[in-house]
């Protein structure tokens, strides 16, 4: 997955990141594999508390994707920060 988020040497925005996992977690074949990533809900849960409200919906439509995966269900509620980051949008 890293790899396909790199930017020709140069640093990729937030929502270029984000729209390229939102596009990635679109596709039902690829959500067990983003779940199961080391780095991408980590960096999902980081996009939650962004200050660009286009990051914030981009990733909060990738979370709701990868959820449409009942097996990742239970891994999403888990992830560190998770259920937090999401409170707060809500709050906002």
């Amino acid at each position: 997955w890293n790899s396909s988020l790199k930017m020709n040497g140069a640093e990729p925005d937030a929502l270029v990141v984000v729209n390229q996992l939102r596009d990635l977690a679109a596709d039902p074949m690829n959500r067990t594999a983003i779940v199961q990533d080391q780095g991408c809900l980590p960096g999902l849960i980081l996009f939650l508390d962004h200050p660009n409200p286009q990051v914030v919906y981009s990733a909060l439509l990738a979370i709701r994707y990868l959820a449409e995966c009942r097996a990742n269900r239970e891994k999403l509620k888990e992830e560190l920060g998770m259920m937090l980051s999401l409170q707060n949008v809500v709050q906002k």
